[in-house]
């Protein structure tokens, strides 16, 4: 994937729902997909709370679905500084 947030300046909201292991869900909206160190992560805004962002591994099926999941550990803080670069360059 290339450099950059794909859908940062699209117009049109896509809402995802979260099902989480204890019953409980939450809307998302789908801020972005990025690229970082040859793998892709998706940035998701709740709903809700818009001061918040997730961000997940990626992977985008070849029937037009996709499957998130939990970035490891040891690769979190360096994937959350990639979006926040591009996060700053695009309101730059």
């Amino acid at each position: 994937m290339a450099d950059g947030l794909d859908g940062i300046e699209d117009e049109e909201t896509t809402i995802i729902t979260l099902n989480y292991d204890d019953g409980t869900s939450e809307e998302c909206e789908v801020i972005g997909v990025f690229g970082h160190d040859g793998s892709d992560y998706i940035a998701l805004g709740p709903v809700e709370d818009e001061d918040d962002v997730y961000l997940y591994r990626y992977h985008e099926g070849d029937d037009e679905t996709f499957s998130i999941a939990e970035i490891e550990d040891d690769l979190f803080d360096s994937v959350a500084e990639t979006y926040t670069q591009i996060m700053e360059e695009a309101t730059a």
